[in-house]
């Protein structure tokens, strides 16, 4: 069995990306009010984040380096 990652480190946060599969559309409008809420005394449960898709890890695409080398001619110095 391999090695495990925390997800929460930088440098793996930095190389993929995790969706974790929820809808957030309700929570964040409830935290976009929270303000507001706190300002009248308005203490409200947050609502649910059902989950709606399968936990999925794509990589982040890094971009080519590109040397004085590879580059065009009109580009180069």
């Amino acid at each position: 069995m391999g090695k495990q990652a925390d997800i929460n480190d930088t440098q793996v946060r930095a190389t993929v990306r995790i969706d974790d599969g929820r809808d957030w559309t309700k929570w964040l409008n409830w935290k976009m009010r929270e303000k507001y809420r706190i300002r009248n005394g308005i203490n409200e449960a947050p609502p649910a984040r059902p989950k709606v898709a399968p936990v999925t890890i794509t990589p982040i695409k890094q971009p080519r380096k590109r040397t004085i080398s590879t580059l065009p001619l009109s580009c180069a110095l």
